[in-house]
């Protein structure tokens, strides 16, 4: 056992009555464990970190026993526990094989590790648990049930983002609260149910010792606020930062998911979500659409002549002139390898009268292929054996295809054309044979 508030954190030392709340987070063997090591302690389980940091902001636990694996989710978690129950003890529980990481936790805010199997004396010195003369067991306070399914909609609500969670979180907290208005400001972010012009209660929102943010009520609808409620809302301001906190990361991370480590750009996954989005808003509202794949001719020759490091950073060069020719609200990927593609669509409003569209996306794509043969490639210095050039396809919604397979596919046959017919050239696809009217004529075409 290590204790990691030993050399001066005097935060959390008091000692706990054996009659502790506990919190278990792990499995029901766990939850086991503990009740038989601590049998006059009373607990509560949750088998996930997002349950956990729950229920640490609805009641108060003298000590949390943690028994996951110890990676980054856990460590994340971690943290927002201690934010959200600054006073609790918090002892990991892990197998012997897992104590470099458990001694990597106490970084993070646990206050101890213990190593399993759990053993009732050393669980309780790691908890501060005292034998003080017997006391009654605090009673179970949980939430009613509507504010509870209110809390539920809000955990849902992480993926959506911050924004989204703040939103939720304002409608729960004024059923909640029985309140005329509930106002979080928090960073950059602000969420507003009801009125609260003159907030009759405050809280402010603090991340670590540092304000971060406020949470308000105003009047209550019936009767006025009795003290319960202001220690409720503090509990929820911790709530609030650590649930935000953890929406702002899942993010991240979606964010991350969704990007090409290489070069930046978005990846297939979602330019082809975003596709399958903007092809239905295309045909509810008879927006014109293009796609254009784009590949770099000869590209293994690079490779194979300066290296993949070269190679590499031929791709982010090109990624970032794609990117400087595209419009604003057009879609830039790297589809894969050495080809990217560009979604371009009507945005807002129509483009100017008499325009077409693939005249447009042809005439982008020539300032594709213009931009990168005239660049001058730093990553292949002075001895490079010629300019860069490119080949491109491009297939327009709804004449070439009316489902992102078909059109994709329409743009990929456009381009092995370009590359058979002498590569350095962008080509439109070939006109399906269908009963819709014909694709508008192209009147910029160059071979």
């Amino acid at each position: 056992m290590v204790d990691g508030a030993t050399g001066g954190n005097g935060r959390r030392k008091g000692s706990v009555s054996p009659n502790a709340r506990l919190l278990v987070i792990g499995s029901t063997a766990l939850s086991d464990r503990v009740a038989r090591a601590l049998p006059r302690a009373t607990r509560a389980s949750s088998d996930t970190l997002l349950g956990g940091l729950w229920s640490v902001g609805h009641e108060a636990f003298d000590g949390i026993i943690i028994g996951l694996p110890l990676d980054q989710k856990t460590t994340r978690g971690l943290r927002s526990l201690r934010k959200v129950a600054p006073d609790a003890r918090i002892v990991i529980s892990c197998p012997p094989g897992a104590e470099p990481a458990a001694r990597s936790a106490l970084e993070s805010g646990a206050d101890e590790y213990v190593l399993e199997p759990l053993d009732g004396d050393e669980l309780a010195s790691a908890l501060r648990i005292t034998t003080p003369p017997p006391q009654t067991a605090p009673a179970n306070r949980l939430p009613p049930a509507d504010e509870l399914a209110g809390l539920g909609d809000c955990l849902r609500s992480l993926n959506d983002g911050p924004q989204a969670t703040l939103d939720r979180l304002v409608d729960a907290l004024r059923k909640a609260f029985e309140t005329t208005g509930v106002l979080i400001e928090l960073d950059d972010l602000t969420a507003l149910a009801g009125d609260v012009q003159q907030p009759v209660l405050e809280e402010t929102i603090l991340r670590g010792e540092a304000p971060a943010g406020r949470l308000a009520l105003g009047s209550r609808e019936h009767g006025s606020y009795a003290s319960r409620d202001a220690i409720r809302l503090a509990d929820y301001a911790r709530l609030i930062e650590a649930m935000v906190g953890q929406a702002r990361e899942q993010a991240h991370w979606q964010e991350l998911a969704l990007r090409d480590d290489l070069t930046g750009l978005h990846n297939r996954r979602f330019y082809d979500r975003q596709l399958n989005e903007l092809i239905q808003q295309a045909a509810e509202q008879r927006h014109r659409l293009s796609v254009v794949l784009i590949d770099i001719d000869d590209f293994k020759t690079y490779n194979d002549r300066y290296g993949h490091d070269t190679g590499d950073a031929l791709l982010r060069e090109v990624a970032r002139l794609l990117t400087r020719c595209s419009r604003e609200h057009d879609i830039v990927a790297r589809y894969g390898g050495d080809e990217f593609a560009v979604i371009m669509w009507d945005a807002e409003k129509p483009r100017v009268p008499g325009s077409q569209h693939p005249s447009e996306a042809r005439a982008l794509a020539d300032r594709f292929r213009s931009a990168i043969g005239e660049h001058a490639f730093k990553c292949l210095g002075p001895d490079a054996p010629g300019p860069v050039t490119i080949s491109g396809g491009i297939a327009c919604f709804p004449w070439d295809g009316k489902t992102r397979t078909e059109i994709v596919g329409a743009a990929d046959e456009a381009l092995l054309s370009a590359k058979r017919t002498g590569k350095n050239r962008i080509e439109l696809a070939k006109p399906a044979v269908t009963g819709d009217a014909p694709k508008p004529a192209d009147e910029t075409d160059e071979s």
